[in-house]
């Protein structure tokens, strides 16, 4: 499934990247903009720096939320549409802006909280109780902000793959996703991390945040075929080694039919 998800993602990157550089247009000007933005800010008042970091957080998801409707097109095989990403800007804007500002705010509470357990521990000379509590403390934060990050990748997809979805069940499934499939969920954390590196290489245009968050949606929708599979077999959902016997060949034979064989050749020449 893995060998399959990285070739179909890849092909959507490809066959759609004239569409995914002008999409990744807008989240580029809102990074932007909050670059000088927060500068200035910075300037005139020593906190409102956070308050424009919370601000421009949610105008950013916002513009990813909307996006994640062309996601899931894409992660259907169809074709997206500028139309359908501005509706869905209008739409949910709102739903995106709470769920990127209360990301930022964590950002921010986190950051507080590590330095001020790091300094605690690093200031402290001498060996203390204390001084290994904060260390301790320290470590806790951390693993929490990565969990958060690793499962928030399934938040926006969650919420275009499954309709009847709230942002409370999206919350709620993406931990789910987390800790009942980690290895996978590290594993396209990291392949996410590659596309990024990509992107801040081509100034956030390819495949930019609209990329990233197409991978995610593949991702996912690959992965949601177990849970289809799971419960067509309920013998399997409380046994934790037969969870792991997925018969996935089957699963994406229709994906992999859809697909269809892609050589090196017809990337390059398309036509062929």
């Amino acid at each position: 499934m893995i060998k399959f998800f990285l070739k179909k993602n890849f092909c959507d990157i490809w066959d759609n990247l004239f569409f995914l550089i002008l999409s990744n247009i807008i989240p580029v000007a809102v990074v932007v903009g909050a670059y000088f933005g927060i500068s200035y800010i910075g300037s005139i008042n020593s906190y409102a720096p956070n308050i424009a970091f919370v601000v421009f957080s949610g105008i950013l998801m916002a513009v990813i939320f909307a996006w994640g409707a062309n996601a899931r097109k894409l992660a259907d095989f169809n074709s997206p549409t500028f139309g359908l990403f501005f509706r869905s800007l209008v739409s949910l804007f709102f739903k995106g802006f709470i769920f990127g500002s209360l990301l930022a705010v964590l950002v921010l509470i986190s950051r507080v909280a590590i330095l001020y357990y790091l300094n605690n521990f690093f200031n402290n000379s001498e060996s203390s109780s204390f001084s290994y509590l904060s260390l301790f403390l320290a470590a806790v934060i951390g693993w929490f902000v990565i969990i958060v990050c690793i499962s928030m990748q399934w938040f926006v997809p969650f919420y275009f793959l499954q309709e009847e979805n709230n942002m409370f069940k999206c919350l709620k499934k993406s931990f789910i996703i987390f800790f009942d499939n980690p290895g996978f969920s590290f594993f396209i954390f990291l392949h996410n991390i590659v596309l990024l590196v990509l992107t801040i290489v081509t100034f956030g245009l390819i495949p930019g945040v609209n990329g990233i968050t197409l991978s995610c949606t593949n991702a996912l929708r690959l992965r949601l075929y177990k849970y289809d599979w799971l419960e067509e077999h309920e013998e399997y959902l409380n046994d934790r080694d037969k969870r792991n016997e997925v018969p996935w060949n089957e699963l994406i034979a229709d994906d992999v039919e859809s697909l269809g064989p892609r050589k090196f050749s017809s990337f390059i020449f398309p036509w062929k």
